[in-house]
């Protein structure tokens, strides 16, 4: 069926590039924050399988949507502080921005 395809788009005039080829940048266009989200997945997981585990989808990717928020803020730190830690404890107090008792959160969230 592919070899029809093929058949098809030079008859067309199109040209078919060759297998493999493509933009070299898409595999290299990861960030810090890219290579750590494993680590947080993996953490909140576990955390949810104990804590919530009727929610334990929603819950890893809320938690993990949150810290890449803050990684995107200051990758290099967060996610070094990420590769550091062992627990979801350690990594919310060590490696997120910390919240002042006005609020802060709430202000972002209404920009």
């Amino acid at each position: 069926m592919k070899w029809l395809i093929v058949i098809a788009a030079l008859g067309c005039g199109s040209s078919v590039p060759p297998a493999g080829s493509g933009s070299a940048t898409a595999a290299g266009a990861s960030t810090p924050c890219d290579g750590a989200r494993a680590k947080v997945e993996q953490l909140y997981r576990a955390e949810a399988q104990t804590r919530e585990p009727k929610r334990v989808d929603e819950a890893v990717a809320d938690n993990t949507a949150m810290v890449m928020r803050d990684c995107a803020r200051a990758p290099a730190k967060v996610a070094a502080c990420i590769a550091a830690i062992g627990t979801v404890a350690e990594l919310e107090t060590r490696c997120l921005i910390a919240l002042d008792d006005e609020g802060s959160e709430g202000d972002q969230l209404a920009r």
